[in-house]
């Protein structure tokens, strides 16, 4: 087993790195205190390529490939998690779907836009009334001459006030259908703009579709087809988001062991009292092993593998690893760990919502629990002389 970066990995790795310490890092507390979305540092992360990283050359993008946009996340989550989210959701949910589940014609009309970062993706699936139940979807997308109408209430669109186009689901006369919708059009408008408790510099808004025309050559995949196309995505997402956890809570271990190192009590750092090694000794160990799971899926997706369960597995566990880390984060600062003086503060309320978004924690256990039990079932998964799943 080879667990090295190949050369061009480590280079995208130090460069998201210096790009996250010198464009992201120093504003990102301020970004935070007004819950302000940051649309400059988009245009510099387009103008480094970063917008289109894992995007094919021939779409404009930069070729990388899918564990090389990990890495980027890691790092750029590690500086601001809601710059983290709103650069997955572009990329993850917003782009690669026109390019996995599109025909040419919508590669070529969509994705250079988004590749070069002159226009954000965003995703909308979730509504008031469906969230992990996405077979539930009540939007509707009505046959008209020449494509749909399509018409109801998506909730909680990150990204959705600063996108430019949408993947989007609605009910077809076949069944849940995607679409790639404009932003700009007719018919489309803000709903909600959602007050979060954490990634407060990533826009979360409600989009209300009235009457919202969509043409026939807009349709991603066949009518009926889109909740292959909403979880295959999804599957793809939740990678995306796990290193997110991971970025966020190697920011809390690094500020929470510097810390330790230099506090001192009853003469001597309290690093050194064995309550707080470890504490430092706990996280260290549960991100490097969130940090393998999510390199460990996006090895499979780059190399054409099944790789939803793998995707379960490490968002599973790298956010509720980033939730456990960023706690005693704050813990190890003590009363100082509650103040906004710390960004331990900051990274313990981002860190809640990875184990939301994407899917919750409740449904990847049920994802993976539900893959045991067939693998269980299987011939000789009970009786064979190794029944180990996994």
């Amino acid at each position: 087993m080879n667990f090295e970066l190949s050369k061009e990995q480590r280079e995208v790795k130090e460069r998201a790195a210096e790009f996250a310490d010198r464009e992201v890092a120093p504003y990102a507390a301020e970004w935070d205190r007004e819950a302000r979305f940051p649309a400059e540092v988009f245009g510099k992360l387009s103008e480094a390529g970063f917008m289109g990283l894992c995007v094919p050359e021939e779409y404009d993008g930069v070729g990388a490939d899918f564990l090389s946009y990990v890495l980027l996340l890691e790092e750029i989550s590690c500086a601001d998690a809601g710059v983290g989210v709103t650069l997955a959701v572009h990329t993850s949910a917003g782009t690669l779907p026109i390019l996995d589940y599109g025909d040419e014609g919508q590669r070529e009309r969509w994705v250079p836009d988004l590749a070069r970062g002159e226009k954000i993706g965003c995703f909308a699936l979730t509504e008031p009334s469906t969230g992990s139940d996405t077979a539930a979807i009540e939007a509707r997308a009505e046959r008209v001459d020449g494509g749909y109408r399509l018409s109801g209430h998506k909730q909680w669109v990150t990204n959705g006030r600063a996108a430019g186009t949408m993947v989007a689901f609605a009910r077809a006369p076949e069944g849940v259908t995607a679409f790639v919708v404009g932003m700009h059009g007719e018919g489309i408008s803000f709903g909600k703009h959602a007050e979060k408790m954490g990634v407060l510099s990533a826009t979360t808004d409600d989009v209300i579709l009235e009457d919202a025309f969509v043409s026939e050559e807009d349709r991603l995949g066949e009518e009926g087809k889109g909740l292959r196309v909403a979880l295959g995505t999804l599957d793809g997402g939740r990678i995306g988001i796990a290193a997110q956890a991971v970025g966020i809570a190697e920011a809390a271990f690094r500020y929470a062991a510097r810390y330790a190192a230099e506090r001192t009590t009853f003469g001597k750092p309290i690093a050194e009292h064995q309550a707080i090694a470890f504490k430092l000794a706990e996280m260290q160990t549960k991100i490097r092993a969130a940090r393998l799971l999510t390199y460990e899926a996006a090895w499979m997706k780059d190399r054409g593998m099944p790789h939803g369960e793998a995707g379960a597995r490490a968002k599973l566990f790298a956010s509720v690893a980033a939730n456990e880390v960023t706690y005693e984060a704050v813990q190890t600062l003590g009363g100082q760990g509650y103040m906004k003086d710390h960004p331990v503060e900051r990274y313990y309320r981002d860190a809640r919502v990875t184990e939301i978004y994407e899917g919750t924690s409740e449904m990847q256990r049920l994802v993976l629990s539900r893959s045991i039990m067939r693998e269980l079932a299987a011939p000789g998964g009970v009786e064979g002389s190794r029944p180990v799943v996994g």
